[in-house]
């Protein structure tokens, strides 16, 4: 028998995915490589806020694999649908994903708890909530509450530090007025934390915005980075209005970075260009500089390490994520939160070419590895079904033993490296 090639399937499972044939392709899938009926894992929001919402794409990206792995059927519906529908809809569900934007209505998540989720826990169904927000903070305590588990991008690695209250939504609103003076009581937000530890407990760390569609995307169309053409020193793309919240921590980047410029090539603009030409940028530069947002983590990180620079950021020590592509000296190269030490780290990358050049491929090289439908179920596995089994009953028969790849066909990247590299 002859097998399409892996690269082909992969891609037309892609579209498959995406389309209004996903949930028959889905349990097509789950139906034949699982042992048993297929699981429903029903995940709820309302998609108001895309870059939340990524959280569950590289789950809808790779449900062909989830299904064939462990018999999921994965289905999406509107949480205005599922507060309308009620605890019906759900029947039959071994789980349900709950993703709840920081600005939703807390009368509405009250609402939804009490009248639909509580109802189909009892019945024995879990609950996963996931948590797409940008920063390190929990903010539904009563939907964590009632939670089975919590998935975030990233966490404290001192889950202890989740039972602090901060001014503001997060540890970096709270650095923000601590260090700035910024004044956050008339936000929507001016106090969060305080988690009582064992809710702070159910907190796993899933995948961080690595994973995102945008990025999954550049992986494919980026070539292999061309160091020897690279003629930008140090980009510090990073400039906003003075009005948000997060303009000091980026200010004191680009102007950090600005006081380097008798010394190195120094790109730090403060006009906004097209997504190409910044690419472009990354892909001329030998460091970017990548300070703290709404979150530690965000798009630049990726787009510097597939571009071939050099990631340097504030510290991320205090934080646990995967994929960690921010291992000191191995994947990116921390600096002072105030930027003090910039100058001493961008003399020492710049003249060691041969060492700026190894932790930047190693980063590039565990990015494209953490693409791959085999990590992202393999960490699936890790941080939401092999809880879900220690939280009990529900779910008890949904991990089945890997089913066979069929000869041919490729199941261990849907993110491959562009041919031309």
């Amino acid at each position: 028998m002859r097998f399409l090639p892996g690269d082909l399937v992969n891609g037309v499972s892609r579209r498959l995915s995406s389309s209004a044939l996903a949930p028959v392709w889905y349990r097509l899938n789950a139906q034949a490589f699982s042992m048993s009926q297929p699981r429903r894992l029903v995940l709820a929001s309302d998609a108001r806020h895309y870059t939340a919402h990524q959280k569950f794409a590289p789950i809808l990206r790779h449900a062909p694999l989830l299904a064939r792995r462990f018999g999921i059927v994965i289905e999406t519906m509107s949480l205005e649908d599922l507060s309308a529908a009620g605890p019906g809809a759900l029947d039959g569900a071994a789980a349900l994903g709950l993703m709840l934007d920081f600005d939703a209505s807390a009368h509405d998540i009250g609402v939804l708890l009490e009248d639909v989720v509580a109802p189909i826990r009892a019945r024995g169904a879990k609950i996963i909530l996931f948590d797409g927000d940008d920063d390190l903070g929990v903010l539904w305590g009563d939907a964590l509450a009632a939670a089975d588990i919590c998935v975030k991008k990233h966490a404290y690695r001192d889950r202890a530090a989740y039972g602090r209250e901060t001014i503001g939504k997060s540890n970096l609103t709270d650095h923000v007025a601590r260090t700035y003076g910024q004044s956050f009581k008339g936000d929507m937000i001016p106090r969060s934390g305080g988690l009582p530890a064992a809710d702070a407990a159910k907190i796993r760390v899933g995948w961080n915005i690595a994973l995102d569609d945008k990025i999954a995307a550049l992986s494919r169309r980026l070539p292999r980075p061309d160091h020897d053409r690279k003629d930008i020193d140090i980009l510090c793309r990073a400039s906003v209005a003075d009005a948000v919240w997060t303009f000091p921590m980026r200010d004191a980047a680009v102007r950090r970075a600005e006081t380097l410029a008798d010394d190195f090539r120094v790109h730090a603009p403060t006009d906004r260009v097209s997504q190409a030409a910044y690419t472009g940028e990354l892909q001329r530069s030998r460091i970017s500089l990548s300070p703290f947002g709404y979150g530690e983590i965000c798009w630049r990180d990726f787009e510097s390490i597939l571009a071939g620079a050099l990631l340097v950021k504030p510290s991320m020590e205090h934080v646990e994520t995967a994929p960690d592509l921010f291992v000191p000296g191995e994947t990116y190269v921390p600096v002072a939160w105030d930027y003090s030490d910039l100058a001493e780290v961008a003399a020492r990358y710049l003249d060691d070419e041969p060492l700026r050049r190894r932790i930047a491929e190693q980063a590039r090289g565990r990015l494209l590895a953490a693409l791959s439908g085999e990590w992202f179920v393999e960490r699936f596995e890790e941080t939401v079904v092999r809880p879900l089994l220690r939280a009990g009953s529900g779910v008890s028969s949904v991990l089945h033993p890997p089913a066979p790849a069929a000869s041919g066909v490729s199941t261990r990247r849907d993110c491959a490296e562009p041919s031309t590299q």
